[in-house]
Parts: structure tokens; sequence; C-alpha cells
């Protein structure tokens, strides 16, 4: 009679065993999945890298900004043309905001972000993202500038266990994604919206 629970215990024990492997093999098959449709529409892939290996002249167009790096990212985006490009990101604090500025591998600017808060975002840009969010609390936003100098904004609002992406021009007006610029389409994996 002894040997009965014992059995059960070791037949429990295997079932959790059984339980637990095929939730692990779900989320790593969901994660595959994930990186495969990331693939495909070409975002990006980056990752944290030590200075000594960003090319001098990003380092040098960097430097002539007067800012310092916190840390630098490189980026690899694979278009669904195969094509592949390399930019280099300085991540700094510019007032006490976190900004990004993005370079080509030979130093030439292609863009810069500033990460803020709800309250900094401007006025016309946080009413528009306010309505648009239908009663979604708006968190932040992105302040992004391109190399032609033209500014956008990407802000984030979330709300009943939903979360938006609105992207927005200067005046306020919300830009469709087939007339969004490219860069914009992408996430560099920065915390949304929170200012930092």
């Amino acid at each position: 009679m002894e040997l009965k629970p014992i059995y059960n215990m070791k037949t429990l024990i295997s079932c959790l065993l059984i339980i637990a492997l095929a939730f692990s093999a779900q989320a790593q098959g969901r994660k595959r999945a994930g990186l495969a449709r990331e693939a495909r529409e070409g975002k990006v892939s980056g990752q944290t890298i030590d200075a000594s290996q960003v090319p001098d002249a990003v380092k040098n167009a960097f430097s002539a900004t007067g800012a310092t790096a916190i840390r630098w990212e490189k980026h690899e985006a694979k278009g669904k043309s195969e094509k592949s490009s390399v930019k280099y990101v300085a991540i700094y604090d510019q007032n006490g905001i976190r900004s990004r500025a993005r370079y080509k591998e030979d130093g030439t600017a292609l863009s810069s972000s500033k990460y803020l808060k709800a309250e900094q975002l401007p006025a016309n840009i946080k009413s528009a993202a306010e309505t648009k969010a239908q009663g979604m609390k708006v968190m932040g936003g992105e302040e992004f500038k391109t190399k032609k100098g033209e500014v956008f904004y990407r802000v984030f609002a979330r709300g009943g266990g939903s979360k938006t992406v609105t992207v927005f021009d200067s005046n306020g007006q919300p830009v469709t994604k087939d007339k969004m610029h490219e860069e914009l389409k992408e996430s560099e994996g920065e915390q949304e919206g929170d200012g930092n």
C-alpha cells in the first residue's frame, strides 16, 4: 500500500515536468515565429556594442555634436529585397532627456530621437494623441527628426489592456504607415514613452 503514494508522486512530478517542457517549447516557438516575422517585415535587430567597435567616422560625427554617448548600439536591418543596412546608434542624455543619434557606417547622420514623457510633448501633439487614443492614457512619445530636418512624433497610449502607437507630423496630423518615414516603422527597443 505504501508504494502507491510514492508511485503517484513520481507520476505527478513527471506530469509537471512534461507540462513545463511543453510550455517552454511553446514559448520558444512563439519567439522564433516573432523573429521570423520581424525579419520578413524588415525590422531591425540590434545589439549593444563597445565604443571600440564603432567606426571612427561615426564617433567623430557624433563627437561634433558635443554630446557624450552613454552606450552604442549596432543595428542591422534586412528589407524584403534581402538588402541589408547597418547603422550605429549613440544613446545619450540631453538636458535630462534620453536621446538617440543614428549614423551610417561612413559617419553620415541619419536621424535623431528624443524620448518624452506625456507632459513634455508639444501641446498640439498631446491633444491630437488624446483625441486619437479615444479614452486611453497617453504615456509619452518620441520626437523623431529626419536628416532633412522633418519632425515627427511617435506617441504611445495604453488603456484597457491595449496599447497603441500613433505617428503624427509636427502639425499634429496623423501619418499613415504608407506615408511614414522608413525609420519610424522600425523599433529599436527603447522604453515606450517613459521619457527614459
